[in-house]
């Protein structure tokens, strides 16, 4: 995006949030603005006056808030104890109840001068990207899973207009499951590298299986590549290719697993399964709840979420996250079970199938 000539902001959410709470409006716009003059600061773009925590403590002594709790002295961390405090944030929300209105209006305000300056350092004609990053961590314990859920549903349905920044691309990764309960948010999940068809027999997708083999030459090089798994390399890394599921990390995770366990050159085979079977661990062991539906995900090639409550939220995200469901893309979306696992899940299935 800088090639093209944006000014890219970034942030990272876990600097700001506590990922295991509930996430009200007030804290995100808060948060948001903080970030960005973080961000600016980062970038060596002056503001000419105080950054936003400053202005935002200033704010709201200057307005008729009741902020006597909330205990302002002298050096008082608003960015800290916004992470840390859930006291601190309960009174904060209970002190602007009812004032979201104007709170927006000043965060809003400080954004325009934040994008005033950095036009002025950078250019008139300045584009200006914020990538809000991270968000997508927020999810709840067994406690207060269903609360932090149903917050995070709130501020992407009821606030959504409040979190589109004038001036700014906002760009907010956020978690996989809004897109199954907020279906008519414009939300962009990336796919993996799609290396088998949307048909019975899973028939192979040349170009997705030719990305990950330029990836893995480029990785070793070419006579590094020959070097290390002998005179027709891609016989032999195939087999990681074709189980890495078409997701980056899976395949150089079990590209280190093959070296670390590799005493000789070029390496056996036995080192190649050695460490197929150490990273298959990762996804072990499978519950038979988890498996049945895994089961049917791989033979329906669907999420199938059947409900909206947040444990069946939470499993599918979690799904997700640890790579067990992949989602791919072939003008249709649709999902299946990893290739490391998914013989082991039918079997699980089907081995408990009354």
């Amino acid at each position: 995006m800088e090639a093209e000539g944006y000014v890219v902001l970034y942030a990272d959410a876990l600097d700001y949030i506590n990922p295991s709470a509930p996430i009200q409006i007030s804290d995100l716009l808060i948060i948001l603005a903080g970030a960005f003059s973080d961000a600016l600061q980062e970038h060596h773009i002056d503001l000419a006056a105080e950054g936003y925590w400053t202005r935002f403590t200033n704010w709201l002594t200057k307005t008729d808030v009741d902020v006597k709790e909330l205990n302002l002295k002298a050096g008082f961390d608003v960015k800290l104890e916004l992470k840390t405090s859930a006291s601190f944030r309960q009174k904060l929300s209970q002190a602007v109840e009812g004032r979201v209105g104007e709170l927006d209006n000043e965060v809003k305000s400080f954004f325009e001068d934040g994008f005033k300056a950095i036009r002025k350092s950078r250019g008139s004609d300045a584009k200006v990207v914020f990538l809000f990053d991270s968000l997508e961590q927020i999810r709840g314990s067994l406690s207060n899973e269903r609360e932090v859920t149903r917050s995070v549903e709130l501020l992407f349905s009821s606030y959504l207009k409040l979190l589109a920044i004038p001036y700014l691309h906002m760009v907010y990764t956020v978690p996989p499951w809004l897109k199954f309960v907020l279906p008519g948010t414009n939300m962009v999940v990336l796919p993996c590298v799609r290396m088998w068809n949307k048909d019975t027999a899973r028939s192979e997708c040349t170009p997705g299986i030719e990305a990950l083999r330029s990836l893995v030459e480029r990785r070793f090089s070419a006579g590094g590549l020959q070097r290390f798994f002998g005179p027709s390399p891609f016989s032999r890394a195939v087999r990681l290719i074709e189980l890495c599921g078409g997701h980056f990390r899976d395949l150089l995770l079990l590209l280190r697993e093959t070296v670390l366990r590799t005493t000789s050159l070029p390496v056996s085979d036995e080192s190649i399964e050695a460490a197929i079977v150490r990273v298959r661990s990762n996804f072990l062991p499978i519950s038979l709840e988890d498996a049945q539906w895994l089961a049917q995900i791989e033979r329906e090639r669907a999420t199938l979420l059947k409900n909206r409550e947040p444990a069946e939220i939470a499993r599918l995200t979690r799904f997700l996250d640890t790579h067990v469901v992949l989602y791919l893309k072939n003008g249709d979306e649709w999902y299946d079970v990893h290739p490391l696992i998914r013989e082991e899940v039918c079997k699980i299935a089907a081995a408990n199938t009354t």
